[in-house]
């Protein structure tokens, strides 16, 4: 697929580019193109006024008060990519945080693509289309996955930086992005485009049929559009040179400690500053696709090779002594060997725009569409490290059934399996061989708009309008490690097909595995009476060498039921006092208007996943209280000047808005200060000020605390003597020295401890340490301030060619975030008030050990957290129409980041 965009993205800069061949053929194009190309305005007539993003007040484009990026469809799409959000994602304002690449990160979020302005999350980018909001795609949260909108319908889309809550309402506070589409279109189209890579995957195809009709001699029309996207899966497997999934990773890797005695692995003693070097080939070294034992003398570890069988790996360097798990080199995981680059997705989109003028004053109107998307995501495998104690059952034992007798005399002589009756040794494993998690489900996107709409005494407009939507998924994740029974009371699946033995010989049941030695191995549960004939023992001693019933055992499928609905009721009316009176610029325009808001969200799971009986997280049901919100906003232009000498324009906008929310929120004010000044014809300043808000959401609000892990370092494993968490980790009752409990749980982990010795957290080192997250009601709205200030230059000795440069700064205050477990157990013990105070009051031990108990920590979002971000945005254009017909357009979009 051969692009004629370049894109050109890095830290502090980046750009678009837009060219086109001299054209045969009457394109579309957006009226902010049609008014910058003077020659083809001569050819059409004057600009007229249309309704411009970031105002509800009609004027001509090119002369809005704020920071306007207006491009086309064909812009985007021209240059064969099939997915509306990543082309989109290219410009230089919006960043890819929710695209086709990456969009399976997250459980339940392949193929979504979510807009993100100016890099301040997707929650503070408000997305419209036709000034109107839309329901979600992510329910109790504002995400709108924009590849549910018909691509051929669109006419243009605007881009406004900068809080637009005034003139919007919540969520516009890095700026908004209005999806206008196509009115009155006549006739009929079809489209079919397909592809591929150069390496002969990921294919993407498109097909699309869309029809037209203009009746009543022109003042009723009818269009209606179908679609069909088609996106294959791309792997991390496909891409080693990028991902590393075979090769190892490439990384900045820390390989110098603060404070260390010297250097590690070759490199140079340490300056007391942590120092990081880009290194390729990285791997984990404690985990591996085959199992890892531990590690061993001189840097080494201990594996099963893919046979199972035991061998010393040694890798090319270990960064064990700068306190990294990760190795250069070795057999270690890559942890890449699964997971989706590109998520496969298939979109049926439906949509019906018609709208009929009964008369100047009465113009019903309605839009109404059905998209469904079938997805399909993978990500990580299940994995455990010393097993399986962070799976709840007990360590692998010695005279485990698939353990051959090599095996065991190699484990001997590392001084493990002393006695093999009784004795234990720890493994750790990324289980690529029991398939990678995998996310595949179906979401159906339902939306009409309806209104009437007209003008009245002359000059004045208005709009009723009623706007509902509905989305409902169905989800399924599959290949999920079943470990417990639903109510959590006993071990099961995995727990129990990991815990094999060799069958006595008065076992007459088929649920057996026969190993390497031809003996039938079967679950240990099963050694007395064959109490649970489904548990099939698993092999993991290697790679591969699962027999599929036993997989069949310990994976299940779990499910997610998710909906959201929208209701929103609003009305309008503008116009300008020209009957009144007018200021020497002209008359005063304005526009008033009211809105309702209902919003609503729920989310199932089944009841073994909200069980926590699995290897995903434990997920609670999702069913939060409706979200409401009445608005009131206003706007008004004031032209103060026109055609005045070194005065070719002094306009001033006002906005502002009143919204009153059902939650803690309650009562908010947005509003704007625009101003516009024109010296002359060719050149003209603007500045803008503004307020903003967003609003908590439902999922900020109310979502149920949910199970999450995540690798915590404890403040009270070997603190510095006479420290604050010295201090602390005593006063709140943490062992200084290794007891009996602790020595006892630390015994099958990489890090045992003896009795008397320094305290160390084994778990904390060894494994992810679950926690808790969740909603806070208590929350309030977050503040946002923006300044813009620009400049338009239109040159009438060049026609056709226009620039805006335009400076942003937008800041966040009492911005949502949710402190994470890391940083409310250090706050917690490093406070030098003492351990009386708030965070330690979510932090859980278990008091015998001292090591964390599960949940570690409770976390939830606070109104603690501000960002801020400044730029320029540069947009210069050229067009121009020859004598014969034909048209040249070439364009650069670039934005330059400042901070």
């Amino acid at each position: 697929m051969k692009k004629s965009r370049l894109m050109i993205a890095g830290s502090a800069i980046s750009l678009a580019l837009f060219a086109a061949m001299p054209s045969f053929a009457q394109d579309s194009q957006s009226d902010e193109a049609a008014a910058e190309s003077e020659d083809e305005a001569e050819e059409e007539g004057p600009s007229q006024p249309i309704l411009v993003t970031g105002s509800r007040i009609a004027r001509p484009t090119l002369q809005s008060a704020v920071p306007l990026t207006s491009v086309t469809v064909e812009d985007l799409t021209g240059t064969g990519e099939v997915s509306l959000g990543d082309a989109l994602n290219d410009l230089p304002s919006l960043r890819s945080t929710f695209s086709s690449g990456n969009s399976s990160r997250f459980i339940g979020t392949a193929g979504l693509s979510l807009l993100d302005l100016r890099g301040l999350g997707t929650d503070r980018t408000l997305v419209l289309v036709n000034g109107r909001r839309h329901v979600t795609s992510t329910p109790g949260d504002n995400g709108f996955d924009v590849n549910t909108i018909p691509t051929d319908l669109v006419d243009r889309i605007d881009i406004v930086t900068g809080g637009n809550s005034a003139i919007y309402g919540s969520d516009a506070v890095a700026g908004v992005v209005n999806f206008i589409m196509k009115r009155d279109y006549d006739g009929i189209a079809a489209r079919a485009q397909g592809g591929i890579s150069s390496r002969g995957d990921r294919g993407s195809y498109f097909a699309s049929i869309l029809a037209g009709k203009n009746f009543a001699d022109g003042r009723g029309n009818v269009a209606v559009s179908a679609e069909y996207t088609r996106q294959q899966p791309l792997y991390f497997r496909d891409r080693d040179a990028l991902t590393g999934a075979a090769s190892g990773r490439c990384q900045f890797q820390q390989t110098d400690a603060q404070g260390a005695a010297g250097g590690e692995v070759g490199f140079s003693a340490t300056d007391g500053i942590p120092d990081n070097t880009f290194l390729c080939g990285i791997r984990n070294g404690t985990i591996s696709d085959a199992g890892t034992v531990g590690g061993i003398s001189g840097g080494r570890f201990l594996r099963f090779n893919d046979a199972g069988d035991l061998f010393a790996d040694t890798p090319a360097q270990n960064f064990a002594g700068v306190g990294s798990g990760n190795t250069q080199g070795g057999f270690g995981s890559t942890l890449r060997n699964t997971g989706s680059l590109l998520a496969a997705v298939d979109r049926y989109a439906f949509n019906v725009l018609a709208h009929y003028d009964v008369s100047d004053a009465f113009k019903p109107f309605i839009e109404a569409k059905y998209v469904r998307t079938d997805v399909s995501g993978e990500g990580q495998p299940s994995f455990f490290t010393s097993v399986p104690a962070t799976l709840g059952g007990p360590a692998f034992r010695c005279n485990n059934g698939f353990l051959s007798v090599a095996n065991l005399a190699t484990l001997q002589s590392f001084g493990l399996c002393a006695n093999p009756a009784t004795g234990t040794f720890p493994l750790a494993r990324f289980n690529i061989d029991f398939g990678g998690r995998r996310f595949e489900g179906t979401r159906e996107t339902y939306r009409m708009v309806a209104g009437i709409e007209g003008s009245f005494n002359e000059d004045w407009k208005y709009e009723l309008a009623v706007n509902y939507g509905r989305f409902k998924a169905k989800g399924f994740n599959t290949n999920n490690l079943v470990l417990f029974t639903e109510d959590g009371t006993a071990f099961d699946g995995f727990n129990l097909a990991a815990d094999a033995v060799v069958a006595p010989a008065s076992f007459t049941g088929t649920n057996f595995v026969t190993n390497a030695a031809g003996q039938r191995v079967i679950c240990r549960v099963n050694a007395v009476s064959n109490v649970n004939q489904a548990c099939v023992p698993i092999n993991v001693f290697g790679q591969g060498q699962a027999d599929p019933r036993s997989l069949d055992f310990i994976n299940t499928e779990g499910r997610t039921d998710e909906f959201a609905s929208q209701f929103v009721a609003s009305a309008f009316v503008g116009g300008d006092l020209s009957q009144i009176f007018e200021l020497p610029g002209g008359p005063i325009a304005f526009a008033i208007g009211a809105e309702y808001r209902k919003e609503k969200a729920s989310v199932d799971y089944d009841d073994l996943t909200s069980s926590g009986a699995t290897f995903l997280n434990a997920l609670q049901d999702f069913r939060p209280p409706a979200l409401t919100v009445k608005e009131l906003y206003g706007e008004m232009q004031i032209p103060l000047l026109k055609d005045a000498p070194f005065a070719k324009e002094l306009s001033v906008n006002l906005a502002g808005r009143v919204s009153d929310y059902n939650t803690a929120t309650g009562t908010v004010y947005a509003y704007n200060i625009q101003g516009v000044y024109a010296p002359i014809e060719d050149i003209r300043f603007r500045a803008a000020y503004a307020t903003s808000v967003r609003a908590p959401t439902q999922g900020d609000l109310f979502s149920t605390a949910s199970e999450n892990f995540a690798f915590i370092g404890d403040p009270c494993d070997l603190p510095a003597p006479g420290s604050t968490a010295a201090t602390n980790c005593v006063a709140a009752g943490v062992p200084t020295t290794a007891n009996a409990a602790l020595v006892a749980a630390c015994a099958s982990t990489a890090f045992p401890v003896a009795l008397g010795a320094p305290f160390i957290n084994c778990t904390a080192r060894t494994a992810s340490t679950g926690f808790l997250s969740g909603g806070n009601p208590t929350l309030i709205e977050e503040k946002g301030k923006s300044l813009t200030l620009g400049v338009v230059v239109e040159p009438s000795f060049v026609p056709g060619l226009s620039l805006t440069v335009d400076f942003y700064r937008i800041k966040v205050e009492d911005l949502i975030a949710a402190l994470g477990a890391q940083q409310i157990i250090n706050l917690c013990y490093t406070n030098a008030g003492g351990i009386n105070n708030p965070f330690c009051s979510t932090v859980s031990r278990d008091p015998a050990t001292g090591l964390f108990a599960e949940p570690a920590v409770i976390s939830g979002g606070v109104n603690f957290a501000a960002q801020k971000t400044k730029g320029i945005d540069f947009d210069l254009a050229y067009r121009k129409t020859f004598d014969n017909g034909d048209r040249l357009a070439a364009r650069l979009i670039a934005t330059k980041v400042l901070s």
